[in-house]
């Protein structure tokens, strides 16, 4: 009998980056991988937003419903389905049924390792507010009617809200965050010496980004944000004698930052190599804030006039995980004293300790992703 088959269902562009977070490199011995990339499909309009895809052979891209509906099932029976796909329109919706009436194993994914980023609660019942809960519920009932046969969560706050989502019968599998699943699995570099700085870029707000499948502009302008970061960069490296490296954001890889950055090293690994070999970490806002969490690295974030003023929630973003990790915000409209800089990289371990428990980890025996999926997903007999 030949391998079972595994088919990943992609809504977004599938890169080698997402080949590799998702550990399908260590599954592939065990199971048939079919990665069925859908982006063309939902939303050609956010094909822009990414400089790079995978090539891999396993990787099967389509630009109509009926076309990937036929090849589907094709190859799903008693397949399991890795789906990352929620149904928030009619589309989606038409695919999450599509995989729900098949035979196959349905495996959700609630693992973004980031605080929740929801403003706080509303204490007026306007209209607005009541229109707004009433969608939420219906879009509740519609995930839990569509749900997967399991999910796999990271983290307590994962846990509580896909046990909010999803009816009972869909069993909770406890997992970690991609990220902190990569740091599981990486390799000790205490003998290297950490003489740099990494900057963890989100393309903000120089590329396109997320903003265009939301239909909605950059408030904040390029010349608002580089010119003072660069200043902010330079001020790092004469306080701390390090050099500033640039962690590329995976959907920018082979674009030119030059003309945000200058001559600065662009890191050519991965984010979880350049931060576990690195002494400050510098964010806004990323789901890579947890490699400095990981890894035990001063973590400082940043923010500007600009972003202050601005309507969208990146503020907000940015604040939440702030507070969360202990971290210190600098405004890059401002100055520093070394003495500020200094101080902003001692570590709360018990904010760290509580972000891990909250955001990164449902598990106690550092088991990585692929295990975890393996023992209680692929190879179960339930």
């Amino acid at each position: 009998m030949g391998k079972k088959k595994l088919i990943v269902v992609w809504p977004y562009r599938f890169r080698d980056f997402d080949w590799q977070r998702f550990e399908l490199d260590h599954l592939a011995p065990h199971v048939e991988i079919h990665v069925h990339e859908l982006i063309e499909a939902l939303t050609p309009e956010f094909v822009v937003a990414y400089a790079n895809q995978s090539e891999n052979p396993a990787v099967q891209r389509f630009s109509s419903l009926k076309d990937w509906r036929r090849e589907f099932k094709r190859v799903s029976k008693n397949a399991v389905v890795f789906s990352h796909v929620r149904p928030i329109n009619l589309k989606s919706t038409l695919i999450c049924w599509t995989l729900r009436r098949s035979k196959s194993k349905i495996v959700g994914f609630s693992t973004g390792g980031v605080p929740n980023y929801a403003s706080g609660s509303e204490t007026n019942y306007s209209p607005q507010l009541i229109a707004s809960r009433l969608y939420h519920s219906m879009k509740a009932l519609i995930f839990s009617i569509l749900a997967p046969h399991k999910v796999l969560v990271g983290g307590e706050s994962e846990e509580i809200r896909t046990r909010q989502i999803y009816f009972r019968n869909t069993k909770i599998v406890p997992g970690n965050s991609s990220d902190f699943s990569t740091f599981l699995r990486s390799e000790n570099l205490k003998e290297q010496n950490f003489d740099s700085c990494v900057f963890l870029d989100t393309g903000f707000p120089g590329f396109i980004r997320d903003e265009v499948i939301e239909g909605r502009t950059e408030d904040v302008a390029p010349s608002e944000w580089y010119p003072r970061l660069g200043h902010f960069f330079n001020r790092v490296e004469m306080y701390l004698g390090c050099s500033i490296v640039i962690a590329p954001h995976p959907k920018h890889i082979g674009r030119d930052y030059s003309s945000f950055f200058g001559n600065r090293q662009i890191g050519e690994n991965d984010t979880a190599t350049i931060v576990q070999s690195s002494m400050l970490v510098i964010g806004t806002n990323s789901t890579s804030i947890s490699y400095p969490v990981s890894f035990k690295k001063p973590l400082i974030l940043l923010t500007c006039d600009a972003i202050e003023k601005s309507k969208q929630r990146k503020k907000l973003e940015i604040k939440n995980c702030a507070e969360a990790t202990g971290a210190r915000v600098f405004n890059i409209d401002r100055e520093y004293s070394e003495e500020e800089l200094r101080a902003a990289m001692v570590i709360d371990r018990a904010k760290r300790e509580s972000y891990k428990r909250k955001y990164l980890t449902s598990r106690t025996d550092d088991k990585p992703n692929y295990q975890v999926l393996l023992d209680e997903v692929i190879n179960a007999t339930e």
